[in-house]
């Protein structure tokens, strides 16, 4: 199976500098440009997924809409693609949370740790639903399938992490628009042994790849 996933393209929260979570912001115009590159890319490499996933956010719908405006198939929304949410940060901005809340600023700054903001979704619910769209996409698809999920960068580090099968969640500054490629031999996902140690099984082709912005 390719799995392909791409972070949605600028946003006016992310203009803005503003914690979006779960904050339905629209894309900007240059948002709408990125996401038309997105497709002229897809178009010039001969691209074309069969299933297409995106957050039902509209700066994800959107930029999934505009990506597969050459394709006729559906954009198949899901819940568990949303971006984290980030509790009482929503809407603001660092300043702002600084002077609204240094407390919560300071102990944030210290740690990351969103367990500490009030209304925000925990590293172990982020986790939990991080496995859930890993299982389903390996568990629903075939090795013939090229499945293309448009997220939130947020939660895409932590898909990676349950994807890498990773102890710990590492920091990684994902560029709108960004494409991630990887090729997973689903047939041989859950048979552990020696398997997991072959490396033509499982293959990372591009990761955070916004050369169409360039």
């Amino acid at each position: 199976m390719r799995l392909t996933i791409v972070r949605h393209a600028q946003s006016t929260g992310n203009a803005a500098g503003r914690w979006q979570g779960r904050d339905d912001t629209a894309l900007t115009d240059a948002g709408r440009g990125q996401a038309a590159r997105l497709r002229e890319r897809f178009r010039e490499e001969g691209y074309r997924p069969t299933r297409l996933y995106s957050s039902p956010l509209e700066r994800t719908y959107e930029t999934a809409r505009i990506a597969s405006a050459d394709w006729d198939m559906p954009i198949v929304t899901w819940d568990d693609l949303m971006e984290t949410d980030v509790g009482v940060f929503t809407g603001m901005t660092w300043e702002e949370i600084e002077t609204r809340m240094p407390q919560t600023a300071r102990e944030f700054s210290a740690m990351r740790d969103m367990d500490i903001v009030e209304g925000a979704e925990s590293y172990a619910q982020r986790m939990e639903r991080a496995g859930r769209v890993v299982d389903r996409v390996i568990a629903d698809h075939s090795n013939d399938d090229r499945v293309l999920i448009v997220s939130h960068g947020g939660i895409i580090q932590v898909i990676f992490a349950r994807l890498m099968d990773a102890s710990r969640l590492w920091g990684l500054s994902i560029q709108n628009t960004a494409i991630f490629d990887f090729a997973i031999d689903v047939d041989y996902w859950h048979s552990g042994g020696q398997s997991v140690w072959n490396q033509s099984l499982w293959r990372i082709n591009r990761f955070n790849d916004a050369a169409h912005l360039d």
